[in-house]
């Protein structure tokens, strides 16, 4: 009879390196990032850049028209779901405007409206007033008037 002899190698980890304690743990993973395994990544990434700058230009909205008047950034605006006049701007200096678009010019404005930033913007349910909130922790109803 012949007797074979087999050699067996039998991997062997560390339980404290791969063993996660609780569920939200995160597990290791070993990742190789050297270029001479991925000889294709770099192809990979330029085509994944070109085709999302594509659908970003497809998906872009139109550059309507700047209008100046804020003497700050423009934190919030609203305007009427019927019409686009009014639209209303608040601004981080706390200024309040209202807006005739076709023109692009203020039609109304409350440089005071709030003592700091106006986080919040929205027109009533009458058509006839808009409210405003501010960073001082105030909300406050305007009328329209306009």
């Amino acid at each position: 009879c012949h007797q074979f002899i087999m050699k067996i190698k039998a991997l062997s980890r560390d339980v404290e390196k791969y063993t996660r304690e609780t569920k939200t743990d995160v597990k290791k993973m070993n990742r190789n990032l050297d270029p001479k395994y991925k000889p294709m990544e770099r192809a990979r990434e330029y085509t994944r850049a070109v085709q999302a700058a594509k659908l970003q230009k497809i998906f872009a909205k139109p550059f309507v028209g700047a209008m100046e008047g804020h003497m700050d950034a423009v934190s919030c605006s609203a305007s009427s779901r019927g019409h686009l006049c009014p639209f209303m701007s608040g601004g981080v200096d706390g200024e309040v405007k209202v807006w005739d678009l076709a023109s692009k010019k203020a039609v109304w404005s409350c440089k005071t409206a709030h003592s700091g930033w106006v986080k919040g913007i929205c027109i009533g349910s009458d058509g006839e007033s808009f409210f405003t909130a501010g960073l001082d922790k105030t909300v406050k109803q305007w009328s329209l008037g306009v």
